[in-house]
């Protein structure tokens, strides 16, 4: 057995995270009469603590396959699981078919499916789809990647043959051809032609919630500016950070040396060169303090300089020190639920049903693990958000395509849009009863009121928003109102606060916009109506009091808070085709038709991108069902339908 990472169990290795967790892995029992079981662990009974830190994590987390310890120690040493016929194994031990491998995605979440692949032969690139084709049809305005990604939106026009220019347009040699508003991205030759082509982006022009890269050739996030990781191809968006150092507010004690790094100011004048340029010792060190500092004072080269306690920043005086008020400057980067800021720090707090992890910051479900559902063609598949376990919760009549989908918590049951038969089914889990609950319909979304025992859905052809009973059973006669008519242009994407007694709705019309009414479709609010194209994908994230959405048109992730401020929006091209999302804890989820997958990504940053599901078939409904955030109830219907003798529409 390794030595640091196992434990011998009989004939065979375990974990040792496994020992004296409360379960018997070893026949003898071993693993729980280890010498150490009778020494009290710092993390309770019920965790275990991640080697040389104060982390704490699950006894579950272990061995599942995501990192949760800093070093990935609670992933080390775990029993290789091999996988099926027809299937190949990630670095990280997922699973994946094996026609996954080099298809330009990354479906195991560690990129080794790609990192093994072969290059393409010189003179070819490979398209995100993964074929290779010759560089010179890059930018021929022809598709020749099925996924189109040898077209982006920013080729240029600029394409001159070998030691020329277009005739009387500009001098030799080559790299004079350019006219001054381009920057050149990059030189291809044609191997058969021997032509070269420049590839030159033209007026790159970024969102405002974004800053553009010295190259010119992309737009990133301005959160991402001098977060410490290079998000720019040339790494811009990382130089000149070092200044930010002596800004006020940037930090309370950080003194900026001369190559780029940030120095603890305790560690200036010290005797010692941390700077590796040196520029932390000599000049003025000697200087005494001699200057009224309210909190602390150091001498740097150029001089005494006041400093600030952690959660202080230096004043315009240079010399008092005020809060930081790390609630309002950091939002969900200071805490992912509630912030309590306090003189010099502040702290996090959980709603109901969520328990504060030991980072302090993050909020995680208490009880049964939260589950993803996903409509995969005539299938609804489960996914484990913590242990990735894959199950199939129902499979719908042969050549029936599971279309949009929701979940009643009440009365476990699954209710998705037949496209085929123009109904909208359901089926209960606990007793694997199905019924239709409507017919005559078509949608492209649906959405359970599980507290008022509603379904509502949109119909982007007549410009309407559609409800029934959940209790209505066909019987030939159609038995639903129309909740909002007339002015709607194209409602798609749909999403419900049963609580609140409120709905939520995109149009993807001439006029995009997001829509909040009250369930009775009255006292509509316009949340946004600019930097729109296609949003038709949204979901609620009653914790954080967001609403998110993904553009299709735009290729973008955006959220704003519930009364349409805040907003924030993110350029990720992987959104491409997004169908359905969904928010659970810090994570986006959505389902992506064009790339037959289910992704997710940092609800904040919108980094980390994983592959968590792919099949043959497009994804489509996705849902991961809550009981919602601990507000109090104002759905009218809650009880005994609200007086009504059959369809009670709530108006809070």
């Amino acid at each position: 057995c390794a030595a640091s990472r196992q434990a011998a169990c009989g004939a065979v290795c375990i974990p040792v995270p496994w020992l004296c967790d409360g379960e018997q892995q070893c026949p003898d029992r071993t693993d729980e009469q280890f010498e150490c079981c009778s020494v009290p662990s710092v993390c309770g009974a019920k965790k275990v603590q991640c080697p040389g830190t104060h982390h704490c994590i699950p006894h579950w987390e272990l061995c599942d396959r995501h990192q949760d310890c800093e070093d990935g120690w609670d992933e080390e040493g775990c029993p290789q699981q091999p996988c099926l016929p027809g299937q190949w194994q990630c670095r990280n031990r997922v699973c994946i078919m094996a026609e996954w491998k080099c298809n330009g995605i990354d479906d195991c979440g560690d990129s080794s499916d790609e990192d093994v692949c072969a290059p393409c032969p010189p003179g070819m690139v490979r398209c995100d789809e993964g074929k290779c084709i010759l560089e010179s049809l890059m930018c021929n305005d022809e598709d020749d990647c099925l996924d189109g990604t040898d077209e982006p939106s920013t080729c240029g026009e600029f394409r001159v043959a070998a030691g020329h220019c277009p005739s009387g347009q500009w001098d030799s040699p080559v790299t004079a051809c350019l006219p001054v508003v381009c920057q050149v991205c990059s030189a291809r030759v044609d191997i058969r032609s021997g032509d070269l082509y420049w590839l030159a982006f033209l007026h790159l022009s970024c969102p405002r919630t974004h800053v553009p890269c010295r190259d010119g050739t992309e737009c990133v996030a301005q959160e991402y500016m001098c977060d410490g990781e290079k998000d720019c191809a040339d790494g811009s968006d990382e130089d000149g950070c070092a200044q930010l150092c002596d800004t006020p507010g940037r930090s309370h004690s950080s003194y900026p040396c001369g190559l780029g790094a940030c120095l603890n100011a305790s560690l200036v004048c010290d005797g010692r060169q941390d700077c590796t340029d040196g520029s932390d010792e000599g000049g003025n060190c000697s200087v005494p303090c001699q200057r009224s500092c309210t909190h602390l004072c150091y001498p740097t080269p150029q001089g005494p300089r006041c400093w600030c306690d952690p959660g202080y920043r230096l004043s315009e005086d240079g010399l008092s020190c005020m809060d930081i008020d790390e609630c309002m400057e950091q939002h969900e980067e200071a805490c992912t639920q509630t912030c309590l800021n306090a003189p010099g720090s502040y702290s996090c707090d959980c709603l109901s049903g969520y328990l504060l992890e030991p980072d302090g910051h993050i909020c995680k479900l208490t009880g049964p693990e939260p589950m993803l559902l996903v409509a995969v063609q005539s299938e609804v598949l489960s996914y484990g958000l913590r242990s990735g376990r894959e199950e199939v919760l129902l499979t719908a009549d042969k050549d029936r395509v599971v279309f949009s989908l929701d979940y009643d918590l009440v009365e476990r049951k699954v209710f998705w849009m037949d496209l085929a038969t123009e109904s909208i089914r359901w089926q209960d889990l606990n007793s694997t009863k199905k019924g239709t609950l409507v017919k005559g319909v078509r949608s492209d979304c649906i959405a359970v009121d599980w507290l008022g025992r509603n379904l509502y859905w949109t119909d982007g052809a007549a410009g309407q928003v559609l409800a029934t009973r959940l209790g209505a059973a066909w019987r030939g006669i159609p038995e639903y109102t129309v909740v909002m008519d007339g002015d709607l242009d194209q409602p798609h994407s749909l999403v419900l606060q049963p609580l609140a007694g409120l709905l939520y709705w995109s149009e993807v019309g001439s006029h995009p916009r997001l829509v909040e009414a009250t369930m009775d479709g009255s006292r509509r609010h316009v949340l946004l109506a600019q930097g729109l194209g296609w949003p038709t994908a949204l979901a609620l994230d009653l914790p954080t009091w967001r609403i998110f959405w993904l553009d299709e048109k735009l290729g973008s992730a955006g959220s704003a808070r519930l009364d349409g401020t805040s907003v924030k929006v993110l350029q990720l091209s992987w959104v491409q085709s997004p169908f359905a999302a969904a928010v659970c804890e810090g994570q986006l989820y959505w389902s992506e038709r064009k790339a037959w997958s289910v992704q997710q990504v940092d609800k904040t940053s919108g980094k980390n991108r994983t592959v968590l599901l792919k099949r043959h078939g497009q994804p489509h409904g996705l849902q991961v069902p809550t009981w919602g955030s601990p507000k109090p109830c104002t759905n009218g219907c809650a009880k005994s339908n609200g007086g009504c003798a059959q369809l009670c529409l709530p108006n809070p």
